[in-house]
């Protein structure tokens, strides 16, 4: 039976660490279709699905291999391709996500078992009766981060021969292309830039929030729709992802920083991409 292997995500930006687990799920599932799913939904998150995509080509990723969809942990617009009852789908994840939603696991409440269940070596079900989910290790890049949340923190206070240094570790393909490596480090400027440094500076969190509520309606809607058609698992990963996530922010606009101990927080990294404090956001997985 065939197997279809999804690396699900945010990717803001792609990095080091995703590199390794695509590759670490290639390695683990030789025989499979690996392939990354994410979105072009910029409304928390900065970058848009086109930029993810060059970066993560930059990184080693065939462009047929990064697939635009409108939820990662569903992607049917990848398994819509397959034969539901000949594909067995395995969904690839860090192990520093265990803990995220969705979880794999549990039971609905006629005792059947529920779609997405842990991944197992034996007897697994084509993915017209379950979906897996495997976790692999976390990988460090950039002189010890593990998150896309730091690259975006850290980003706006490196001097440019820090972000160089970055870009030709996280992109390989810009060793020994100068003018490539300028390009990508314009990019994440033109996404990361400064304006997170420059709105702190003014003890303001930088949220619309007219946008935020739109999107909040759309999710709602969404959410409607998921409990309309029966598919009240996902409905709950929405309400306790998305959703709340929404809410949040939402509480969150236009609050004052607490002035100096927040602020202080945006303090450059050395040389070397040392050890700083940085605004620490909510993980949005891989």
């Amino acid at each position: 039976m065939k197997k279809l292997v999804i690396v699900p995500g945010g990717f803001h930006p792609w990095h080091g660490g995703h590199t390794a687990l695509y590759n670490a799920a290639k390695a683990a599932f030789p025989s499979a279709d690996v392939v990354v799913a994410s979105t072009d939904d910029t409304s928390e998150r900065p970058f848009p699905f086109r930029v993810k995509k060059i970066l993560a080509q930059a990184a080693g990723v065939p462009a047929n291999r990064f697939i635009q969809v409108r939820s990662p942990f569903r992607a049917q617009e990848i398994t819509q391709l397959y034969d539901p009852n000949e594909t067995i789908l395995i969904f690839v994840r860090s192990e520093k996500d265990r803990e995220e939603m969705p979880q794999p696991g549990g039971v609905k409440k006629n005792g059947e078992l529920a779609y997405l269940q842990p991944y197992k070596r034996n007897k697994l079900e084509p993915m017209a009766q379950h979906g897996y989910m495997a976790y692999l290790p976390v990988a460090q890049f950039g002189g010890g981060m593990t998150s896309a949340t730091e690259i975006r923190s850290k980003w706006p206070g490196m001097r440019d021969e820090q972000k160089i240094k970055l870009v030709k570790e996280l992109y390989p393909s810009t060793e020994g292309k100068e003018a490539a490596a300028d390009k990508l480090v314009e990019i994440l400027d033109s996404v990361l830039g400064d304006t997170l440094a420059e709105d702190l500076a003014q003890h303001v969190i930088p949220m619309d929030k007219q946008n935020l509520v739109a999107n909040l309606s759309k999710e709602l809607s969404h959410f409607v729709s998921l409990l309309k058609s029966g598919d009240y698992i996902e409905a709950q990963q929405l309400l306790n992802g998305e959703i709340a996530s929404r809410m949040y922010d939402l509480t969150q606009t236009d609050r004052p920083l607490d002035n100096k101990t927040e602020y202080d927080q945006l303090s450059p990294i050395n040389a070397e991409y040392g050890e700083t404090d940085y605004v620490e956001e909510k993980s949005i997985g891989l």
